[in-house]
Order: C-alpha cells, then sequence, then structure tokens
C-alpha cells in the first residue's frame, strides 16, 4: 500500500468510525515513535481520519496510485 491507493476498509474501522461507504484515500504514512512503526491518515466519507498501519492486512486495494 501506499500514497494515493484507493483502498475498501474491513468492517472493523467502518463501525468504529460510522463510516457509510468504507472506501477510503490513503493520504499519508504518519509516523510513530513505537514498534508500529507508522499509522495512515485516509480520506474516508469526506473525513480526514487516522488508522494503524494493521489496515495493511484487512483492507483491500481496489486501485493503485502511480
Amino acid at each position: 500500500m501506499k500514497v494515493g491507493d484507493l483502498i475498501k476498509l474491513g468492517q472493523g474501522p467502518i463501525s468504529h468510525f460510522g463510516l457509510e461507504f468504507g472506501i477510503a484515500t490513503l493520504i499519508e504514512k504518519l509516523p510513530r515513535s513505537d514498534a508500529y512503526e507508522y499509522d495512515w491518515l485516509v480520506l474516508a466519507d469526506g473525513r480526514l481520519i487516522e488508522l494503524g498501519r494493521q489496515i495493511e492486512g484487512s483492507a483491500e486495494v481496489l486501485s493503485e496510485s502511480r
């Protein structure tokens, strides 16, 4: 996964954030100071939200950026 990719989120983030569609664009990697290394800033349903990098194991890439 990389910045600009369009992804379909799993049910966990959809429910937690009350998202209607569950489709998101990866905007930026946000650095962390622990073992998880980074989070993702995503645009979903017109909102910017932070998601842990764990989404990389559960989200489906719908369209890759160039």
